[in-house]
Formats: C-alpha cells, sequence, structure tokens
C-alpha cells in the first residue's frame, strides 16, 4: 500500500463523511418543510371543518376564517417551490454521496490488489532465493 494511495483513501473517507452530513441536513431540511405543509393542510382541515359547522356565531367569523384560510393555502402554495428545491438537494447530495462511496470502494480494491502483488512478489523472491541458496550448497 503506498503513501499517496492511503492519503487518498483517507480523504476520501473524509469527503465521504461530509457528503453524509450534508445529505442528513438536506433531509432534515425537506422533513421540515413536509413538516411545515402537513401542519397547513390540517389548519386548513380545521378552518374549513369551522365554516362547515352551523353554529350561532357563524356569520360572525366568517370573514376572518375565510382570509385565514386564503392565508394558510398562500402559504403552501410558497412551500411547492421550496419543497421541490429540497428534492433535488437531497437527490444531490445522495448521488454525490453513492459516487465518493464508489471512489473509496475503488480505492480500496487498488490498495488490495496492490498489497496482493507486494506478497506474491515477496513470496515469489523468497522461493527464488532458497532455490538459489539450495543451488550453492
Amino acid at each position: 500500500m503506498t503513501a499517496p494511495d492511503t492519503k487518498r483513501l483517507h480523504a476520501m473517507r473524509r469527503i465521504a463523511d461530509l457528503r453524509r452530513q450534508l445529505k442528513q441536513v438536506e433531509e432534515l431540511r425537506l422533513a421540515r418543510v413536509m413538516r411545515e405543509e402537513a401542519d397547513i393542510d390540517e389548519k386548513c382541515a380545521a378552518v374549513i371543518a369551522t365554516l362547515n359547522d352551523d353554529t350561532p356565531l357563524h356569520g360572525l367569523f366568517a370573514g376572518h376564517m375565510a382570509t385565514r384560510l386564503r392565508r394558510l393555502t398562500e402559504r403552501k402554495t410558497l412551500l411547492e417551490p421550496l419543497k421541490a428545491q429540497q428534492i433535488a438537494a437531497v437527490m444531490t447530495e445522495a448521488r454525490h454521496t453513492r459516487f465518493a462511496e464508489t471512489i473509496i470502494g475503488r480505492l480500496e480494491a487498488g490498495i488490495a490488489a496492490d498489497e496482493e502483488k507486494r506478497q506474491l512478489e515477496s513470496l515469489i523472491e523468497g522461493a527464488l532465493a532458497r532455490r538459489r541458496h539450495a543451488s550453492l550448497a
């Protein structure tokens, strides 16, 4: 195992760890947006249910509830592009993470092949040295 390959493998492992952390951050951001969207859906359902009620003071609050419902739907409309952006960010970080892990796999395979080659060369040199030593004796 050569020093540059080992350094490169160590650096790629650090990069892969960083990519995993970045992916987690993006997933958390997406989860927050999705929770907010679900919360807005619940609030809209509650406002609609309240508007459908036949209570004596219904007409008194109907305008306020309609305004609230409009603001909630506007907020949800604003969340849609943010949600799409977060989904794209999660996918991008996942792709970068997979790429880093692929590079790590290739480096590890190369290092293992180099080590195996070095061991085989050592074994062959040892066998040749014993053969030369036996022929001299």
